[in-house]
């Protein structure tokens, strides 16, 4: 007798789900999106996005980021996210310096330090070099466990643009004071869960695309217009200008202006949110019934 090995499940709505609820500042329903990721076996993207999610959400929380091969190491990572203020000058400066990297340079005149920009952006061709350099600007013990986590954990990053986001928040770590991390006690009613259903699941890309018609707006306006002001919702958000020069550059690439997208989102969500009640519904039944234990799926799976 022998052992199937049991092969991972991946399911893009609690991955979105994960998130969604990180931001928002819901606890309960990430233990639920984490609990159902790692019996559904997704454990090495867990892994990853715990890592990218702690730098995207609140970068300086990655001074004491310790992801190990335990659940809890990804539980405690997650928490400390979803109960804190929000930072993410780390994902819009990632974002702006992989897209520069690419060769667009459109973001200049709205980005708060160019020469910040090209730091980053060659900073993921020469991996190695930066942090060299880095750490030599290190003059404090945060600063330099923020270095040192971007440093141990880059090579987790899957997607360029995520690793840009990890750089990013080493080099952030060296301007001026790291901000004070403040906590957040838990959102209160109950989380939305359509809004886990966005342009990364198939029943969020076809409701937006829907809607997008109804509307008469171009799908590609609408899946930003929701991003920022539905999916990228935070619980609190903490002064953070790389990021909205990276809302705004991004927003502007779709040919809107903020105040046009948070026009355009206020005639589209109902829309969208009557699409999806159904999905939603579905997604919530899913994460709040206890998966069976992962060894026991595996006992099932004997082969004689």
């Amino acid at each position: 007798m022998f052992l199937k090995a049991r092969r991972p499940s991946t399911d893009p709505r609690v991955r979105s789900l994960l998130q969604k609820a990180a931001r928002r500042g819901y606890p309960h329903v990430v233990e639920l999106a984490l609990g159902r990721l790692h019996n559904n076996g997704d454990k090495t993207w867990l892994r990853s996005r715990t890592i990218v999610i702690t730098f995207e959400e609140c970068w300086p929380l990655a001074a004491s980021l310790s992801i190990s091969r335990e659940l809890s190491s990804k539980r405690a990572a997650l928490l400390g996210v979803t109960n804190a203020a929000k930072q993410k000058d780390a994902a819009g400066l990632g974002a702006l310096a992989y897209a520069y990297q690419e060769g667009d340079q459109s973001m200049l005149d709205c980005v708060p330090d160019p020469s910040i920009l090209r730091i980053v952006s060659e900073a993921l061709q020469r991996p190695r070099a930066f942090f060299k350099w880095v750490l030599g600007q290190s003059r404090a013990r945060r600063v330099g466990d923020v270095i040192s986590s971007a440093e141990r954990y880059l090579s987790a990053a899957t997607w360029q643009w995520d690793k840009a986001c990890i750089l990013a928040g080493a080099v952030l770590a060296t301007i001026g004071d790291m901000p004070t991390i403040e906590s957040v006690g838990p959102t209160s009613g109950d989380f939305p869960y359509w809004v886990a259903l966005d342009k990364h699941t198939p029943e969020g890309k076809v409701a937006l695309a829907e809607v997008a018609k109804q509307v008469h707006t171009s799908y590609r306006r609408l899946i930003w217009a929701s991003f920022y002001y539905e999916s990228a919702c935070v619980n609190r958000l903490l002064t953070s200008p790389w990021w909205e020069a990276e809302k705004t550059w991004r927003l502007r690439r779709a040919g809107l202006s903020p105040s046009e997208a948070g026009e355009l989102w206020s005639r589209a969500s109902s829309l969208v949110r009557e699409r999806l009640l159904r999905e939603a519904a579905s997604l919530k039944v899913l994460v709040e019934t206890a998966p069976s234990s992962p060894d026991i799926a595996i006992q099932n799976n004997l082969l004689l």
